[in-house]
């Protein structure tokens, strides 16, 4: 073997139950596996000779039995030489008590390697000349983190290539400001003498832009999982030549996708504009949290909600904010809310007459609210 390929995904969070989207909850739990499906045909199809997980493959030691069934029976339709799982600090290993894990185990096929000591793998049963330094997380939280033993353990200049993997934030990229969650520097990790490093936990690619010279790869949550994640799911193929070098790829994986958008309303032709691009194809399966603010003449207002329907029809999900959404005031408008003669009347004819627009809204809400 000259060359190494790995696949590697982490954070996939499966069991994740999106509580907070009921009206889709079944499909966003249930895209997670299906894209870890897609992973291991994606790394089937790329020939990869390691699909490597970083760490949090499930959201929680406690997920459901027929779940942790799944994930292995879907990791074990992986072509390569061996699945490496290393538990993240969601799904972290607890020895002597790991029902997860164990179960886990027994469902996984004979080429599904759990990694969950602190000690050299050799990957020779497997055929591959590797040795992996593992650094799996026994607790949800820790302000150390378990790879010193790595850089401290002799490096076997007879094995081809030395993997390192682990979970955990990486400083200036992670935002751990407690510590809480086995905090690592770029530094301490390319002390340790390996060739390369997959890393879980952050769910944003790291390197942005991957090239040649980085060691340290976080390939991101393969899955959208929130308004946070502005990436539509990643995961990496690493290519590891004979002489070291590493050739990264960054490959789109997801399946859901969520976008926050905020726009300023100008006349309709904004809204028509906002409503032509989410309801074109592609867009079955996002979920929109958009916020509008702005003016709209009463006649173009009233008919915001049948731009909400429409959006709704063809969106998985949406959340529209349009408190800031006001009607354009004009003498219509005054004649028909005002008595004539009243002072609200007469300010706000004069301020219409005085093309004085925004002193106009301001005034009419300060009334509005006034007689509330």
């Amino acid at each position: 073997m000259k060359n190494l390929r790995i696949f590697l995904t982490s954070d996939i969070h499966l069991g994740l139950k999106f509580g907070g989207y009921p009206e889709i909850q079944k499909e966003l739990a249930e895209a997670r596996f299906n894209t870890l499906k897609q992973c291991v045909e994606k790394a089937n199809e790329e020939k990869c000779h390691i699909f490597a997980v970083g760490g949090d493959m499930f959201d929680k030691v406690t997920v459901a039995k027929h779940d942790v069934t799944r994930a292995a029976q879907i990791l074990s339709e992986f072509q390569g030489n061996v699945v490496a799982v290393l538990p993240g600090n969601h799904d972290f290993i607890s020895i002597g008590q790991d029902d997860l894990w164990q179960g886990f185990k027994k469902a996984a096929g004979d080429y599904v390697l759990v990694l969950e000591e602190k000690k050299i793998y050799s990957l020779d049963h497997y055929d591959l000349d590797v040795n992996i330094y593992p650094a799996p997380c026994d607790a949800k939280h820790s302000s150390e983190n378990y790879i010193a033993w790595i850089e401290e353990s002799p490096k076997d200049q007879d094995i081809k290539f030395h993997v390192g993997i682990a979970h955990g934030s990486l400083e200036g990229l992670s935002p751990d400001f407690n510590r809480d969650y086995f905090p690592m520097t770029e530094t301490e990790l390319v002390h340790c003498g390996l060739d390369i490093w997959l890393m879980g936990h952050t769910h944003i690619p790291f390197p942005n832009k991957p090239d040649i010279r980085d060691q340290v790869f976080f390939p991101a949550t393969p899955e959208p999982d929130g308004f946070d994640c502005h990436h539509e799911g990643k995961a990496l193929i690493l290519d590891i030549d004979e002489n070291k070098k590493i050739t990264p790829r960054s490959i789109s994986t997801g399946e859901y996708r969520f976008h926050h958008d905020d726009i300023r309303i100008k006349d309709w032709s904004d809204i028509k504009k906002v409503q032509d691009t989410y309801t074109a194809d592609g867009h079955e399966k996002t979920l929109l949290k958009l916020k509008l603010f702005g003016r709209l003449p009463e006649e173009d207002y009233s008919k915001l909600p049948q731009f909400r329907e429409a959006l709704q029809k063809h969106l998985a999900y949406l959340q529209i904010d349009d408190t800031e959404m006001t009607v354009k005031i004009t003498a219509d408008v005054i004649d028909r809310e005002f008595t004539q003669g009243s002072f609200p009347y007469q300010l706000l004819t004069r301020l219409v007459s005085a093309n004085e627009t925004e002193t106009l809204q301001e005034a009419y809400d300060i009334i509005r609210k006034v007689r509330s």
